[in-house]
């Protein structure tokens, strides 16, 4: 064939080692394969594994025996803000399991002790208005002066008597609208009002006092004033001569009028009568301004004009506060909790027209019964 000895010789030798390796490789892709139906068999002969699954930590995944052990620690309050959080804690704290680990007697004092709106506790009772037996939810159906006077409760009147839960009788303040619910706080001379609402009342007094003679004096002047420069105009004498006569009868309504009978309605006619006596002056003045623009304004015209000018602003305070006591506003509202903001605002403003015009209103009696 062509080949030498040495040749020959390699030929074989490189024969019988590819004969070995294509051997050798057969024989490990048997055992490989063997190995991975092993492996394939093994996996499926081990059982499942299941994660854990992490429960959430609250109060409703601890056992029902931990659950009433941690509602014996608690208030009753409490008790009460977590029944009404949700079905599951209404159904384990029922009131036969309260009844269980308070008592008949403690539950039945902390039942009468505490408001059904908001739950505070008055262990004494002094801020709890009396409920009775026909009340719905009784024994827990008491209410706290906050609450009520939140609500517009009708049994919290200024000038009325409340009876409180420890059943005292007591009266309910006719400057701020809260109940005197100890006689250590009320006015020495005045039990209808607290001892720092009194002091309130007699400064408004004193105001309405000083503005009584402001307004008679700007009254006087003004007619004065009118008499010394117009005499001889109709327009301007005859309308300051009624109203001078008109102030000097609502100075006396003023100082004679009483307490028991209500006449609001007859003095807002007056003021309004008044206030209109003065607008005949006031247009003949302003037009004879007007009708001489570039000649400067008289000394005596200007101030009548001013005195003019303030009469008829009184006059019109007056007006506004006698009809706001018309309608019956209710002055404690401005101390009344959980007002809203623009109310807030208002009611001050409404309180000053009031004192301005008649503060002796807080002492008139309610209902009132006008004359």
């Amino acid at each position: 064939m062509g080949l030498s000895s040495g040749g020959f010789s390699n030929a074989v030798r490189n024969s019988i080692s590819s004969l070995a390796g294509s051997h050798h490789d057969r024989r490990s892709r048997k055992i490989e394969e063997k190995d991975k139906s092993a492996g394939a068999t093994e996996k499926e002969l081990e059982p499942p594994r299941f994660e854990s699954v992490k429960k959430p930590l609250h109060l409703l995944s601890l056992p029902p025996e931990i659950q009433l052990l941690i509602l014996s620690q608690l208030r009753f309050a409490d008790i009460e803000r977590l029944r009404r959080t949700c079905k599951q804690l209404r159904y384990l704290a029922t009131p036969h399991q309260i009844r269980v680990l308070m008592g008949p007697m403690k539950l039945q004092n902390e039942l009468l002790g505490h408001c059904k709106s908001c739950l505070a506790y008055d262990e004494c009772r002094q801020t709890l208005l009396l409920s009775n037996v026909t009340d719905p939810g009784y024994p827990l159906a008491s209410r706290c002066v906050r609450c009520a006077l939140t609500d517009g409760d009708p049994r919290i009147r200024f000038g009325k008597k409340v009876r409180l839960a420890n059943f005292d009788t007591v009266f309910i303040c006719r400057w701020c609208g809260w109940p005197i619910t100890e006689p250590s706080i009320s006015a020495y001379t005045n039990e209808q009002f607290h001892r720092g609402c009194y002091r309130g009342y007699n400064n408004a007094l004193f105001f309405y006092f000083l503005l009584g003679w402001a307004q008679l004096s700007i009254g006087i002047t003004g007619a004065a004033l009118a008499w010394r420069y117009f005499r001889h105009v109709t327009m301007v004498f005859a309308p300051t001569l009624t109203s001078f006569l008109l102030l000097w009868f609502c100075f006396g309504v003023l100082i004679f009028r009483s307490n028991k009978k209500r006449i609001y309605h007859w003095t807002l006619l007056l003021e309004l009568t008044i206030l209109g006596l003065w607008v005949p002056p006031v247009y003949y003045l302003a037009v004879g301004i007007a009708n001489s623009p570039n000649d400067p304004v008289p000394k005596s015209t200007a101030a009548t004009m001013a005195m003019f000018a303030l009469n008829m602003l009184f006059r019109l305070v007056n007006s506004v506060g006698n009809m706001f006591m018309l309608f019956q506003y209710d002055m404690t509202k401005r101390h009344r909790p959980n007002v809203r903001w623009w109310r807030r605002m208002i009611h001050p403003v409404v309180a000053f027209f009031v004192f301005w015009t008649y503060p002796q209103a807080l002492d008139q009696k309610y209902p009132p019964d006008y004359l």
